[in-house]
């Protein structure tokens, strides 16, 4: 677990919601919503450096934070839920030693299920993604996780617009990231396809295809092409796919 160094940073919002919140009168709120937080986002970076991860950023937002980091799409599955998973064992943990303070187990318990929400970015959502990933190929795991995402998302807004959610800055700012995460879904299957060709992953099962198509490829399997009566290797198939025709 070496290079614990890691760059927090806090988003001008935040800033604005703890001056809007003192003027109101409900700073001890705020405060709670940050800590809250703040031990959520621990819980992902303690198993993001078990992992010998590294993280490029962790920015806090009013109510929630967002951790980036450098690891191959190609990651081990189990270990991209577990680190999923990082942040409810944290809150968990904390809901044990202050459950006696309501006002605190509210926010806690209220967090925690928000985000098992399988919207883009909440845990659930990344959760959902990993465990796509062990039944489906990259390209179609990724479409179903991102028409689950919407639908969620769909779901939720309208339970802000007729039950009085009131929602409605945490609906534009999730809005926001599925727009985004849909718009660089290109990147995201090129950069996966381009991870199996430079690099070499460790493989759990292998898979004969009778396809051209490399769209087939999953992760923790390595896979080979039959044609031409004879089988060639997935490193191979995506080098005709992304770079014969260039």
């Amino acid at each position: 677990m070496k290079n614990i160094k890691i760059p927090f940073k806090i988003h001008i919002t935040t800033y604005f919601f703890f001056c809007l919140s003192f003027l109101c009168g409900y700073f001890k709120n705020s405060l709670y919503i940050f800590l809250i937080v703040f031990i959520h986002e621990m819980g992902h970076l303690f198993f993001i450096k078990l992992f010998s991860y590294k993280v490029l950023e962790v920015t806090f937002y009013p109510f929630g934070g967002i951790t980036k980091v450098d690891k191959p799409l190609n990651a081990p599955i189990n270990k991209e839920m577990i680190i999923s998973l990082g942040g409810f064992f944290f809150q968990g943990l904390l809901f044990l030693m202050t459950f006696k303070n309501e006002l605190f187990s509210f926010y806690n318990k209220t967090i925690l299920l928000f985000n098992l929400l399988p919207i883009i970015p909440l845990d659930g959502s990344v959760f959902l993604h990993a465990f796509l990933e062990k039944f489906w190929a990259y390209k179609r795991a990724f479409f179903i996780y991102e028409i689950v995402s919407v639908i969620s998302f769909y779901l939720f807004f309208l339970y802000n617009v007729f039950l009085g959610g009131e929602n409605y800055f945490i609906c534009g700012v999730l809005f926001w990231q599925i727009f985004l995460v849909l718009k660089q879904f290109p990147y995201y299957l090129h950069r996966f396809y381009l991870e199996r060709y430079l690099y070499d992953f460790p493989y759990k099962k292998i898979a004969n295809e009778f396809t051209k198509n490399i769209d087939v490829l999953k992760k923790e399997t390595r896979h080979f092409f039959y044609e031409k009566k004879a089988y060639v290797s997935e490193r191979q198939k995506i080098h005709e796919s992304l770079f014969k025709n260039r």
